[in-house]
C-alpha cells in the first residue's frame, strides 16, 4: 500500500468503546464518500485498488477494519456482534470523519 493510503488510517473508540482502525479520505467538491465495508475472513486492506482509484477521482473514502479484523478490536463476547450494533459502530466513525452521507459497498466471500 503506498505511503499516503497508509497515513490516511486512524483509530477511533466507538460509542461502546471497541477500537476501530480505519482508513479515511476527504471528499473533493461535490464527490460523494465511498464506505468499504469487507467481508470474512478480511481487513480494509483488501479495498487497496478501488480505494486508490476512487480517491484519486476525488471521491471521499471510509475503509474500517470490521470488528474482529485487522487493528480493530477482537471481542470474545459474541453479543457485541450484532448486527445493528456493528452498524451504530460505522455512523459514530462516520460521524467522526463528518460524512452526513455515504455510498455503502460491501463485499464477502
Amino acid at each position: 500500500m503506498n505511503e499516503s493510503l497508509v497515513s490516511a488510517y486512524k483509530d477511533i473508540l466507538s460509542s461502546r468503546g471497541l477500537n476501530y482502525h480505519y482508513l479515511s479520505l476527504p471528499a473533493v467538491g461535490d464527490k460523494p464518500t465511498l464506505l468499504f465495508v469487507h467481508g470474512f475472513p478480511s481487513t480494509s486492506y483488501d479495498w487497496y485498488h478501488q480505494i486508490s482509484y476512487f480517491s484519486e477521482r476525488g471521491f471521499g473514502v471510509v475503509a474500517p477494519d470490521m470488528l474482529g479484523f485487522g487493528g480493530t478490536s477482537k471481542p470474545t463476547d459474541t453479543s457485541l456482534f450484532l448486527h445493528t450494533a456493528i452498524a451504530q459502530d460505522l455512523l459514530d466513525i462516520l460521524d467522526a470523519e463528518e460524512v452526513q452521507r455515504a455510498i455503502a459497498v460491501g463485499h464477502d466471500w
